[in-house]
C-alpha cells in the first residue's frame, strides 16, 4: 500500500517525467515515509545529504540560511507536490541551507544510494536526475531574484498565497514577524505592507489569522514585472 502510494505520488513529479514505469517503480519502493511537526528541522546545512531529496505531499517547509550572527534569510517556501534536497540526492553532498517545516509536513523521502542504484541501470533515470539538478539551480536564480529584485510587497504578497493555499481553512496563521522573517523584511515595513494590503481589500484579519479574499489578485502583485 505505501509502495503504491509512492509511485502514484512520483508518478506525478514532472522531474521524473519519461522515466520508464519499472525504474519509477523501484525508485517508488525505495522510497520512506516521513512526517515533521511544524517547527520539526528536515535538512540541516552542512551535515551529509545521504537522506537525498524530500518530495513535500502534504504541508510546507522553508528554505533558509543563517549568518553567524543569527539574521536569517529565506530562500523559498516549498508546497505538496514540490522537492527539496534534489543536489544531494545526486550527490550525497552537504546540505547547502537549513529546511524547517512550517506547517506539520508530510512527504517521501528518497535517499541517495537508492537514488544511486538506479541512475547506474537506467539511462533514463540519470537523464531526469539530470534534469532535476537543471530545475533546481533555475529555481535558485528565480529565489534570488525574488529577494534581490522584488519589492518587498510583491514577496510578501507570494508568501501570502502559498501560506493561505497549505491552510486547510485557506487561512495564513503566522505572526507578522513571521511573516516579516520569511520574505527578509522588518517587521515594521512588513506591518506596512500589510496594512497596504488590509486598505485594498486583499486581506481581511480574521480571529484565526488572515483571510485573503482576493488570492487571484494577490498572486497577479506578486508576479508582476
Amino acid at each position: 500500500m505505501v509502495a503504491d502510494a509512492a509511485l502514484g505520488a512520483l508518478g506525478r513529479l514532472p522531474l521524473l517525467a519519461g522515466v520508464p514505469d519499472a525504474a519509477r517503480a523501484r525508485l517508488a519502493a525505495a522510497a520512506r515515509p516521513v512526517r515533521y511537526r511544524e517547527g520539526e528541522v528536515v535538512f540541516r546545512r552542512g551535515e551529509p545529504g545521504t537522506d537525498g531529496m524530500l518530495l513535500v505531499l502534504d504541508g510546507l517547509v522553508r528554505l533558509h540560511v543563517a549568518t553567524p550572527a543569527g539574521r536569517e534569510l529565506t530562500l523559498g517556501l516549498i508546497g505538496a507536490g514540490e522537492t527539496v534536497g534534489e543536489i544531494a540526492l545526486i550527490d550525497g553532498g552537504p546540505r547547502s541551507a537549513d529546511v524547517t517545516a512550517l506547517t506539520p509536513v508530510s512527504g517521501l523521502l528518497l535517499r541517495h544510494a537508492d537514488a544511486v542504484a538506479v541512475i547506474e541501470s537506467d539511462l533514463a533515470v540519470a537523464r531526469a536526475l539530470l534534469r532535476t539538478l537543471a530545475a533546481r539551480l533555475r529555481r535558485t536564480t528565480d529565489q534570488v531574484e525574488a529577494v534581490g529584485l522584488r519589492s518587498l510587497a510583491q514577496r510578501v504578497a507570494g508568501a501570502l498565497v502559498k501560506l493561505a493555499a497549505t491552510d486547510p481553512t485557506g487561512l495564513v496563521r503566522l505572526s507578522q514577524g513571521q511573516i516579516a522573517a520569511l520574505v527578509a523584511g522588518t517587521r515594521p515595513k512588513v506591518n506596512a505592507v500589510l496594512a497596504e494590503l488590509r486598505g485594498r481589500g486583499l486581506i481581511e484579519p480574521v480571529r484565526a489569522g488572515l483571510r485573503l479574499p482576493h488570492p487571484a489578485a494577490l498572486r497577479a502583485l506578486a508576479e508582476a514585472e
